[in-house]
């Protein structure tokens, strides 16, 4: 099921007694998890029916499963980061599975044992197939640019946000809520008085994510702005980002910019566009202009020359800092 169809669930009473939550959106797989222990613990009874396992055993878990709610119908019990949930090459243990699969199969009425996985979990895993057969499937999955634009907008009232300036604040900030909800914070109280939240205020207060400033670093490469270019590199080096990172989100930066180049030459309609390359559409609609200055050729050579230096600095051939900033004057067109 998805988020939505969970919250419904939770609101009417209705529970599961295994639960697997995964899935990138984090701040709303914590909103889940809160109102999943608001609806079944009892005020004040909270400590005593709740236990909370960080890469525990299998006995653990069944044991935290098999003991009885006090003063209350159920107990909660949240697993995190469950490692037979995730790819290893040690592999499985067959007896902690086995103890998990006797418990899954007869569970605890008076128990809702939730599994919490940050990473995606290895569908491989004998583990995972056993929770998809016995447990409810909870996906936490990144929102849709409609769907975040109103959430934004929600989180801003009684201020008014455009879908447009919403989605700036997107593009901007990044789609991780949490960092969202902090920037919509900050943006609430610097416009005061006013009714709404201006593109301005979002330009002057909104701190850039490193892939809002990576993409304007490629806007001044693509434009010859050798200066500007190294002063967002320079901010990205103050703020600890690795070069090497930097260099792998320019090449994909590129990439999408090949990508998107190819796919305009063949008159291929923006949704499908986005759809093909994984990107939403507002950044495709940012991105056009950068890939029509640029053309496929041009962006072919470059898509090569970041490649070819990422595999000079692993390979030891060229220093992080040399091949970087040599990759950047290449990029502005310089030899």
């Amino acid at each position: 099921m998805n988020y939505d169809a969970f919250f419904a669930s939770v609101k009417n009473g209705e529970f599961a007694c295994a639960y697997l939550f995964q899935g990138e959106e984090e701040y709303i797989k914590e909103k889940a998890l809160s109102a999943l222990r608001k609806r079944l613990l009892p005020e004040g009874f909270e400590p005593l029916n709740e236990t909370v396992l960080q890469n525990p055993g299998a006995a653990a878990i069944v044991e935290a499963a098999l003991t009885l709610p006090f003063m209350s119908e159920r107990r909660l019990v949240v697993v995190h980061e469950y490692g037979l949930l995730y790819p290893s090459k040690a592999g499985e243990s067959a007896d902690e599975v086995d103890k998990l699969m006797k418990y899954l199969e007869n569970p605890m009425q008076t128990t809702c044992l939730v599994f919490y996985c940050k990473a995606a979990p290895d569908a491989r895993k004998k583990l995972v197939k056993l929770l998809q057969k016995h447990a409810e499937i909870v996906r936490f999955e990144p929102l849709s640019d409609a769907t975040l634009a109103r959430w934004i907008q929600s989180q801003a009232r009684p201020k008014d946000i455009s879908y447009d300036d919403a989605m700036l604040l997107a593009f901007t900030a990044g789609r991780e809520l949490m960092t969202l909800s902090k920037e919509i914070s900050k943006l609430v109280a610097y416009s005061g008085e006013r009714g709404e939240i201006t593109r301005e205020d979002i330009k002057r207060i909104v701190t850039p994510s490193l892939e809002c400033t990576v993409f304007q670093m490629v806007d001044a490469l693509t434009a010859g702005m050798e200066g500007e270019a190294f002063e967002y590199l320079t901010a990205m080096l103050k703020n600890g980002e690795p070069r090497i990172r930097i260099l792998s989100i320019i090449t994909r930066q590129y990439r999408n910019l090949l990508q998107l180049s190819l796919l305009l030459s063949d008159h291929v309609p923006e949704s499908q566009i986005a759809q093909r390359i994984g990107i939403p559409p507002f950044v495709v609609r940012k991105l056009k202009r950068q890939a029509r200055e640029e053309g496929a050729e041009r962006l072919k050579k470059k898509l090569s020359l970041c490649v070819d230096t990422d595999y000079a600095i692993k390979s030891g051939k060229m220093r992080e800092d040399a091949a970087l900033d040599r990759a950047m004057l290449l990029l502005c067109g310089r030899d």
